[in-house]
């Protein structure tokens, strides 16, 4: 728990939200002075404004050049330390190495592994540290790995009833029968109900809960070869193309703003 919590407060990035309501008749000044990310009416004299803030200075700079105008960047403090992050992260990855290495693991995640052979005793147990058997015991009969937190699988029970588990990323854990998973192996989509999502108005101030639908699919981001998952597009993690990529999407942003500006304040 402790280990988490440096992750997610050390992990943060820098780059922030500034959410502020405005009078209408003031949305010139901050078009035209802010990077804005949206805007949401609230009635007809005030609207709310999420703006990026800690913004890289040189990607204002450029801004400022390409779009002759005078953005300004806004600071806050934010106390991350991505050296702390990546230590947590990489103790874990040391501790679970030794199971990920084997010939025998079919399937990893953060803290645990899915394998074809039986763990020797001194690596399971309740302590902490340990691992933990999820099955009690049992073999899993049949299983399907599609991508990260993308998997499922049965096994027989003590009963020797057959039982169906999946986690898919974006649905209920274990709302997947198995048929639809082994459609999922071979490439198809499946579309599935969510009965229960809540949405937030900013307009009302209120918040309601609705059906929605998502569709899923096996995870395409690493090809599977000879039983080793192959990143694509690895050139993509480069920073100068993630910058380029931001600098675009806040050009975009504020031109579309200064595009619609009088539409706000006529309405």
């Amino acid at each position: 728990m402790q280990l988490n919590q440096l992750y997610g407060i050390f992990g943060r990035k820098h780059d922030l939200l500034e959410t502020r309501n405005i009078y209408i008749e003031d949305l010139d000044e901050f078009v035209s002075t802010r990077l804005i990310k949206s805007i949401v009416p609230i009635n007809d004299e005030i609207i709310t404004l999420l703006m990026h803030k800690n913004i890289k200075e040189d990607i204002i700079l450029k801004l400022n050049s390409e779009l002759v105008v005078n953005l300004t960047n806004h600071y806050s403090l934010v106390k991350a330390n991505v050296a702390i992050a990546s230590a947590v992260t990489a103790y874990a990855r040391i501790h679970m190495i030794t199971f990920k290495t084997e010939a025998s693991c079919v399937y990893s995640d953060t803290d645990s592994v899915f394998t074809s052979n039986k763990l020797a005793g001194k690596f399971i147990g309740s302590e902490l540290g340990l691992m933990k058997d999820e099955l009690n015991g049992l073999t899993i009969k049949e299983a399907y790995f599609l991508g990260i937190k993308k998997y499922g699988y049965q096994y027989l029970d003590e009963n020797n009833k057959l039982v169906t588990k999946s986690t898919f990323s974006g649905i209920e854990k274990n709302s997947l029968t198995f048929d639809e998973i082994i459609k999922l192996s071979q490439g198809d989509q499946l579309v599935k109900e969510i009965p229960l999502r809540f949405y937030k108005s900013f307009q009302s101030l209120s918040i309601t809960i609705d059906s929605t639908h998502v569709t899923i699919r096996r995870s395409l981001d690493k090809p599977l070869i000879n039983n080793l998952y192959l990143p694509l597009h690895l050139e993509s993690t480069n920073l100068e193309i993630e910058k380029s990529w931001f600098l675009k999407y806040l050009k975009r942003k504020f031109k579309k703003y200064i595009k619609h500006l009088g539409k706000f304040i006529k309405s």
